[in-house]
Formats: C-alpha cells, sequence, structure tokens
C-alpha cells in the first residue's frame, strides 16, 4: 500500500518547494495550458519517455494548481499511467488510481493552502478516500481562494 502522504512530504523536502509548478520542472515535466473541454481540467501524456501535462486554459489560478496538483499525483505514483482522450468518454472516473491522485493533491495542497485541517484528516484517514469527497474538499479550496 502506497504511504501517499510520506511521499508528497519527501518530494516537497527534497525540493524545498510545494508549488506544483516549481516541483514540476524539477521533475522534467513540460507543463502546457491548451483549449480543452469545459469538462476536461487536464490530463498527463507520455510520448517518447517525456512527461507532459496539459491544463484546461480556461481554469482560475487556483483550478489550474489544483489540477496540475492531481496530475502530478499520478506522474509520482502511476508509472507508465496515462490519459488518452477520446469521444464519448467521460472525464472522472472512479477508481483507485482516482483516488490515490486526488489524496496525493490534497496532502501537497495541505502545504500551500489554509484549508479545514480537520476535514482533510477526516478525508485521508480513510484507506481509500472517496473520490467525489475529495473533488469536494478540493473544491472548496478552489471557491475560497477566489473570494
Amino acid at each position: 500500500m502506497l504511504n501517499i502522504k510520506l511521499r508528497v512530504r519527501n518530494l516537497v523536502r527534497k525540493y524545498d518547494t510545494s508549488n506544483p509548478y516549481e516541483l514540476a520542472r524539477h521533475l522534467k515535466i513540460d507543463v502546457y495550458e491548451f483549449k480543452l473541454p469545459r469538462d476536461v481540467r487536464g490530463f498527463i501524456i507520455r510520448p517518447l519517455r517525456r512527461k507532459m501535462i496539459f491544463l484546461n486554459d480556461s481554469l482560475s489560478e487556483t483550478e489550474k494548481i489544483v489540477a496540475l496538483s492531481h496530475e502530478l499525483g499520478h506522474v509520482r505514483l502511476h508509472s507508465g499511467y496515462g490519459y488518452t482522450l477520446k469521444a464519448n468518454t467521460p472525464y472522472y472516473r472512479s477508481s483507485r488510481r482516482e483516488a490515490e491522485a486526488n489524496e496525493f493533491a490534497a496532502h501537497l495542497l495541505s502545504y500551500r493552502h489554509d484549508i479545514n485541517a480537520d476535514m482533510l484528516q477526516q478525508v485521508l484517514n480513510q484507506k481509500r478516500p472517496e473520490p467525489l469527497l475529495v473533488h469536494k474538499m478540493l473544491n472548496e479550496i478552489i471557491n475560497s481562494q477566489e473570494m
């Protein structure tokens, strides 16, 4: 079983930052903003051993940070995993990998934002947090940052 909290802490300590853009740079991951369908926040691809993260250019800056944190979770936790966008396929998938990437994002964001620590701890104490609950928490972070 992955110790996601420890992995995030080690990553933040190693590069002395919790900024997902700086972490991507240190990890040699190219980040691009691109016009994507409204319901797609971001995705990762790995062409020719390179890692590239695409973010929806219509997202707010805070939403981009959340999406990038989630995609970094996939990079650090799921080697060889990447998205392929297909017509008529919904972006959101409730799966173990999505839950783990959400948990990674939540831990990474906890270094950067003043979030409800009790709520975060309650969600993360579960073996596999319900992805929709984590998404709700991340959306609350976005909304509180944009006010």
